[in-house]
């Protein structure tokens, strides 16, 4: 790849996609003097690897303006690190294969099971390129059949999981920042009550959060209740739901999945306190206001690396929810003891209110800047029903109610214990483990398995289609059970 016609080509008009790499748009420049805007991939001592437009570009350093190649080596000292000895930049050829197959196996819209066994030749590219794939997979799924399937509902203004529909109505808020969207998800109040009032409440929220465009813009999401039920936003049906809205809105509109937040207030706000655990690794932060978690959904402990909020006046004292929130707060404090890195979680008790007109509407300036924690070092994840299967890098194949898994992982072990679970999925990338060695899992203070293990775009793409989020494209999955 020459670097003037790349320079020449972006001068001459290509446009901005998202792109999955963490590392914001910047500015490069060659030995011409010629700009263009980029993204970071990684950088070697010879190359520095850019992307647009869902593109890799492998580029000389030396063909670099002194300033670019100092940002390259600076911005290189804090990649996500490959673990493997040397990794193989992708010829022209290769990429234009690979970005070949990947649309055509994302042409069309698959099943979870889909295996993808035709990408398994390009496996031996992929140690050491794992950033690379992965954008191009992403780019691949979103202009492909799930786009084609998503984008009318997107239109339409709606999001559908089974027989359930829910409206909704995006406005922007400011300029989309460098690195994507930024999704608010607002839920209103309401519940147990007739169409009209609900659909009055959906109202006032579209507009009830105020605009924070200062501090970076967003998309404004206001999530109209699937049904009239009182647990219209905490309930079964809604957890396939919001993961659907999520995927929905990644694919059909320039997301940031790193910046998605959940808000509600009263029925609003117990959807928060039930999807907000329960799906925590999909959130920057989540708030919930005039509300209370509710007994077997509302758990502390999977927060352990997710902000959470919550605003309960003093004298809100209707269902238990003042009593509630107290508890809840306690049971963090219990959760946290005395460290600072763990359960960002806080309580605002506000003194002479009571269940309406909380001080809340500002709220999202504070919940802007947070970025979510993708691939934590611990997770703790309690199920509290039998459908929210994954959690980050794991997954539970058969949840229920009172199971429990706290897991870390120290390079490439990985130290696990399980209460109520026979057997768990764990998915890996080379920025959690060194592919060179084996990988050991350790159940309940018992080694259960040593193995080695190799990268596999097949996997990568399964367990991408599976989430519908890039963060959580794994090339490698282990399945264990205690009892090995």
């Amino acid at each position: 790849m020459k670097f003037i016609p790349l320079f020449a080509s972006v001068l001459c008009g290509l446009l901005f996609t998202l792109s999955i790499a963490r590392a914001e748009e910047r500015e490069w420049i060659n030995n011409e003097g010629k700009t263009i805007r980029a993204k970071f991939v990684s950088a070697n001592a010879q190359t520095v690897t850019l992307s647009m437009k869902g593109k890799a570009y492998v580029l000389k350093l030396s063909s670099l303006s002194t300033e670019s190649q100092a940002l390259a080596s600076e911005l290189a000292k804090t990649q996500s690190a490959s673990r493997y000895v040397k990794a193989r930049p992708l010829s022209k050829t290769q990429q234009k294969a690979l970005e070949q197959a990947l649309a055509t196996s994302f042409s069309e819209v698959r099943k979870e099971d889909y295996d993808f066994a035709d990408l398994s030749e390009f496996d031996a590219l992929l140690p050491g390129n794992e950033e690379i794939f992965r954008s191009l997979a992403w780019n691949a799924y979103r202009k492909g059949g799930a786009l084609d399937e998503m984008q009318p509902d997107h239109k339409a203004g709606k999001v559908v999981s089974g027989e359930y529909v829910s409206p909704y109505v995006v406005r922007q808020v400011g300029k989309m920042p460098e690195g994507g969207w930024p999704l608010v998800i607002a839920m209103h109040g309401g519940g147990n009550a007739p169409k009209q009032v609900n659909d009055s409440q959906w109202r006032i929220m579209q507009r009830y959060y105020k605009d924070h465009p200062g501090d970076g813009g967003y998309l404004y999401l206001a999530l109209r209740a699937p049904t009239d039920a009182w647990n219209g936003f905490y309930t079964g049906y809604v957890y396939p739901l919001v993961a659907r809205l999520i995927r929905q809105m990644l694919v059909c509109e320039e997301v940031n999945p790193d910046k998605v937040f959940l808000i509600g207030y009263s029925h609003g706000g117990y959807g928060a306190f039930a999807i907000g655990p329960k799906m925590a690794d999909r959130f920057a932060s989540v708030h919930s206001s005039a509300a209370a978690p509710t007994d077997g959904e509302s758990t502390p402990k999977n927060l352990l690396n997710t902000p959470f909020t919550f605003m309960i006046g003093e004298r809100d004292l209707a269902f238990g929810r003042l009593k509630r929130c107290l508890a809840f707060d306690q049971a963090v404090k219990e959760l946290r003891g005395e460290r600072k890195d763990a359960y960002p979680v806080r309580m605002f008790l506000k003194k002479g209110f009571g269940h309406g007109g909380l001080p809340d509407r500002d709220h999202l300036a504070t919940m802007i800047p947070a970025v979510r924690n993708t691939i934590p070092e611990s997770l703790v994840w309690e199920s509290t029903d039998s459908v929210v299967r994954r959690f980050s890098w794991l997954e539970n194949p058969e949840p229920s109610k009172k199971q429990l898994v706290e897991a870390t992982r120290k390079g490439n072990r990985f130290e696990i214990n399980l209460t109520g679970i026979e057997s768990l999925n764990l998915y890996l990338n080379e920025r959690m483990v060194d592919y060179r060695k084996p990988v050991v899992i350790e159940v309940n203070g018992k080694v259960v398995l040593e193995r080695s293990l190799s990268p596999s775009l097949p996997v990568l793409c399964r367990t991408l289609l599976e989430r519908g989020d890039p963060r959580f494209a794994f090339p490698s999955k282990i399945t264990f059970s205690k009892g090995l």
